[in-house]
C-alpha cells in the first residue's frame, strides 16, 4: 500500500480519490450500495461530476466525524496501540484503489471503521452479520492494505454507547464472489 500524505477532506484529499475506486464506493461497485448505483458511480468517474452535499447530509457527516474522533482514544485503549487516519493505494488486479481509514496501526495490520450509531446497525454488530454495503467496504480496505481485520464500531463517541466487532475478510469476496 502506498500511503498519501493528505488530509482526509482536503481538497487534495478529494483530488486524489477521483483517481481512484475508493472503499467508500465498493458498495456501489458491487450493485448494492442504498445511495448509489453502479451506473451513476461510472457516470461521476467518467464526468468527475459529483452531487453537492446537502445541509442534512453535512450535518449527518459531521456528527459522524466528530463521534468518530471522540471514539478513535478508546478503540486504541481497548487493542492497546495508536490509531491513525490514512489515505492509502494500491493497484491490485488492473484496478486503481484507494482506501481512507478512519485508523490503521503503524504496521498496517489493524484497521478502524466508525459509523454512526444507529438502531439496524447495532444490531448488525451484535449479530456479527453486516450488511453487504457495509462488508464491502471493509473488505475493499483490507484489500488495499493487506490489515488481518477491521474493528468495525457503531457508536455516538462515547464508551457507555458503543458496539464493536471484529471483521475479517470473507474467503471469495475479495475475488467478487
Amino acid at each position: 500500500m502506498q500511503i498519501h500524505n493528505v488530509q482526509q477532506g482536503s481538497p487534495e484529499w478529494l483530488a486524489l480519490r477521483r483517481q481512484y475506486f475508493t472503499a467508500s464506493e465498493a458498495p456501489a461497485m458491487m450493485g448494492v450500495s442504498p445511495y448509489i448505483t453502479r451506473n451513476e458511480l461510472l457516470r461521476q468517474k467518467a464526468t468527475g461530476l459529483t452531487p453537492e452535499v446537502d445541509e442534512h447530509q453535512q450535518s449527518r457527516f459531521d456528527a459522524g466525524h466528530m463521534a468518530e474522533a471522540s471514539y478513535r482514544p478508546i478503540a486504541e485503549e481497548q487493542i492497546g496501540e495508536e490509531l491513525y487516519p490514512v489515505t492509502g493505494t494500491a493497484h491490485i488486479h488492473g484496478l486503481q484503489l484507494l482506501a481512507s481509514f478512519d485508523g490503521l496501526t503503524m504496521d498496517e495490520r489493524i484497521g478502524f471503521e466508525h459509523k454512526l450509531l444507529n438502531a439496524s446497525l447495532v444490531a448488525q454488530v451484535q449479530a456479527r452479520d453486516l450488511e453487504p454495503h457495509y462488508y464491502w467496504q471493509l473488505e475493499h480496505q483490507l484489500l488495499v492494505t493487506g490489515a488481518e481485520y477491521i474493528i468495525f464500531v457503531t457508536s455516538d463517541g462515547t464508551v457507555e454507547n458503543f458496539h464493536a466487532m471484529e471483521y475479517h475478510p470473507v474467503a471469495g469476496r475479495q475475488a467478487g464472489r
